[in-house]
């Protein structure tokens, strides 16, 4: 806090003036010690963006100095002061003086004002009159007459516009309640679109397992979709299809094999029923539950366990035992014989009969 109380020394009396009279002081202090030149320091404020002549540095506008202040003439009775101040970047003098005739201020030595000019119409400011047309308004009353004349046209000219701007106002906001109201049926109609465009986008995202945000669909999107052809799949992945789509039993003509009893027409009902049935009696011969079940059930009731569909016999192997012996000289079995044999019926026959 700024004290109010001054120090007043001990043989000070009021006969003797003022205590900086007495002391030997001025009233501003240290800003006037060159008040004899007629020199008073200031803070002064940079009113433009100049360059220093010296040092080619930019100072923008606003920057603060502490400047000596000096009225060195009039213009009538108004003065023109002089604002002198040193660069803070390379402490060259730098003069700047008041120009009351045009409301400026001038650069005079040690720096230059940086140039920059605009049209009103491009800042979007209104523009002012101009010091003559202002002196002559003022003195001139046929000038400012006319003056008014143009003004009520230039008023006419731009009537119409602000009256259909006017109506169309009226029009649409005469009643606010209604008008609201289909603001607000809008409103929704756009968020129920939005959220279901939202639901269908992460419906795609979650079948791609994507984790980025999609953009909405574009129409430039669907032309670029149709600009790309798929070329077909070679021969190669032609044929892994095919032996990953095929059937386990499938149907090879062997020409060694010249006699078969077995239809060509209904071969893959009968390598169905065939798989169906292996399956089965292995399950059968493996599962010891299914065994001591088959009793209660009546499964495979069959003589030698053997069954015929689709004029077709199957009936295990017999079982060839082979001494140790004769384990090196006898010759490895064909690959023929496995845990089910599967024969047709006119075969079957004949052999039960041999």
């Amino acid at each position: 806090m700024q004290p109010f109380n001054k120090y007043y020394p001990p043989d000070w009396t009021p006969e003797k003036g003022s205590v900086n009279k007495f002391v030997g002081k001025h009233p501003l202090g240290d800003r006037a010690r060159k008040i004899d030149q007629g020199i008073l320091v200031v803070r002064f404020e940079l009113p433009f963006n100049i360059w220093c002549t010296s040092c080619n540095n930019h100072v923008g506008k606003g920057v603060r100095y502490n400047a000596e202040k000096k009225k060195i003439g009039n213009y009538y009775s108004t003065p023109i002061w002089q604002f002198r101040m040193r660069c803070h970047l390379c402490s060259h003098w730098i003069e700047i003086h008041t120009d009351p005739k045009n409301t400026e201020f001038v650069v005079v030595d040690g720096a230059k004002r940086k140039v920059e000019e605009w049209k009103e119409e491009d800042t979007e400011v209104i523009k002012l009159q101009d010091q003559e047309t202002k002196e002559k308004l003022e003195s001139d009353p046929i000038y400012r007459l006319e003056h008014g004349v143009k003004d009520k046209q230039i008023e006419k000219q731009n009537a119409p516009k602000l009256t259909q701007l006017q109506q169309l106002q009226d029009s649409q906001w005469s009643d606010p309640y209604t008008r609201s109201q289909q603001l607000r049926r809008k409103l929704r109609e756009q968020k129920k679109l939005d959220k279901l465009e939202q639901e269908q986008t992460d419906k795609l995202r979650d079948k791609h397992s994507l984790h980025i945000p999609l953009l909405p669909e574009s129409s430039n999107d669907l032309i670029e979709a149709k600009k790309i052809d798929y070329s077909d799949p070679s021969e190669i992945e032609k044929r892994k299809l095919e032996k990953s789509v095929a059937g386990l039993f499938t149907n090879k003509k062997n020409k060694s094999n010249k006699k078969s009893t077995i239809p060509i027409s209904s071969s893959s009902n009968v390598a169905k029923d065939l798989g169906v049935r292996a399956a089965m009696r292995t399950r059968f011969k493996t599962d010891p539950f299914l065994q001591q079940s088959s009793s209660s059930t009546g499964l495979f009731r069959k003589k030698n366990d053997e069954s015929k569909f689709n004029n077709v016999m199957v009936r295990p192997n017999k079982k060839i035992r082979i001494d140790k012996g004769q384990e090196r000289n006898q010759k490895p079995l064909s690959n023929d014989n496995g845990l089910v044999a599967y024969t047709s019926s006119s075969s079957g026959s004949s052999d039960e009969d041999g």
